[in-house]
């Protein structure tokens, strides 16, 4: 049989499958780039460096648009200046409202600027657009009133006006010192909640709240 005689049988309906078999390609080329773009998303996402002084971006690829010695960030609510943020070393990414620091140094102030309370901290995360930092590693917080808050973790949340942790906390004020997990407080840890597994003496018992 002479093959090459032989008419090619093509219909409309082969021409309709090969339509659908193209327009599937391509969806399923969109979903694999989605995947590729979410699995990128989620490798350069910063975090709170580590108080040992290691990088808080998860890849090694990310490079910082700046590198700083003795650095100073100033955080602002309107036109209030509410937090004075020092740092021996700090790395910017812009883009990601991300700012690592290392050795921090910082002071809130009220609304009218007198300052409430002064932090340090091994390291921590400042985000300035959104006006909110996470402190690391043997984060103290003292006040103008000598209360003092000991903590491996910390987060300072201008918008809410509040600073908290889920992690375990020593609060002193006067003579009384509190332990305890899941602390809430006002900047001059006034107003202060201690929501679980709390121990200690205190002479006023209607501070703990549980």
């Amino acid at each position: 049989m002479d093959l090459a005689a032989q008419p090619l049988a093509y219909s409309s309906g082969n021409a309709d499958k090969l339509k659908v078999k193209e327009i599937m390609l391509k969806y399923y080329a969109v979903f694999i780039c989605l995947i590729m773009l979410l699995g990128c998303s989620e490798k350069n996402e910063i975090k709170a460096p580590s108080a040992d002084g290691s990088d808080g971006a998860v890849t090694s690829n990310m490079r910082p648009d700046q590198e700083l010695r003795n650095a100073r960030i100033f955080l602002y609510d309107g036109s209030v200046q509410t937090t004075d943020i020092k740092a021996d070393r700090i790395e910017k990414y812009e883009k990601r409202d991300s700012t690592l620091a290392w050795n921090l140094d910082v002071h809130f102030f009220d609304s009218v600027g007198v300052e409430v309370s002064h932090l340090i901290a091994d390291s921590g995360l400042v985000r300035e657009q959104i006006n909110l930092m996470e402190a690391m590693g043997h984060v103290v917080v003292t006040t103008e009133d000598s209360v003092s808050l000991k903590t491996e973790y910390l987060i300072w949340n201008s918008v809410e006006n509040i600073v908290k942790t889920d992690s375990f906390v020593v609060l002193v004020q006067g003579g009384d010192t509190l332990r305890g997990y899941e602390f809430e407080a006002d900047p001059d840890l006034g107003n202060w909640k201690i929501k679980r597994q709390v121990s200690g003496a205190i002479q006023r018992t209607d501070e703990i709240i549980k």
